[in-house]
């Protein structure tokens, strides 16, 4: 597999064999699934339209000075390269956000909410430490947060970065979600 880094673009010429990684960190595997040829590292694919969701990007954003983490809403078309070179659908993002960082490199869940968090300088990647609290733990505080979300938090009928534009830089999918402005 050729790999090659050229401004922050993966670009990958090959189809996906890097089962080693895939063990690590993958909580599901993308085994025959057609690779796409180009994915940015990085990429935080998210409920656009979850207000809590939407308050822990702008969190990531703000503590994220070297602004190693893209973001994606996973109602957008941009989503959808991500979403089949992890074998995923967009019901499941919706579930669990989905962190992608690299080809058959990717989490969901509290785990990717602790790979996202190894990103960030300190004090925030201190709290990737919470590594040792089983997954099976973490995971259904996570679930239980996810599943009363809406509830708790609220839920807006269009993607809410519109509402705040000057955190479009940072989106890998800022031209559709502008269109998208532009039509409402």
């Amino acid at each position: 597999m050729n790999i090659t880094i050229k401004r922050g673009l993966v670009s990958l010429t090959n189809r996906a064999s890097c089962y080693s990684l895939r063990r690590l960190f993958c909580s599901r595997t993308a085994a025959d699934v057609d690779i796409p040829t180009l994915l940015q590292p990085r990429v935080v694919i998210y409920d656009g339209v979850c207000r809590l969701c939407h308050r822990g990007v702008k969190w990531v954003i703000r503590a994220d000075k070297d602004r190693k983490i893209k973001f994606c809403c996973v109602q957008s078309n941009t989503a959808g390269p991500y979403l089949r070179a992890c074998g995923l659908e967009q019901e499941d993002v919706l579930r669990r956000f989905l962190f992608v960082e690299g080809l058959n490199v990717y989490s969901q869940g509290s785990t990717a909410a602790l790979r996202v968090l190894s990103y960030l300088p300190l004090p925030y990647s201190a709290l990737s430490s919470l590594w040792v609290i089983p997954t099976p733990l973490r995971d259904a505080v996570y679930d239980y947060v996810a599943k009363q979300r809406y509830e708790w938090f609220g839920k807006a009928e269009e993607c809410l970065v519109l509402k705040e534009k000057e955190l479009l830089e940072r989106f890998i999918d800022r031209d559709e979600i502008l269109s998208q402005g532009q039509d409402s």
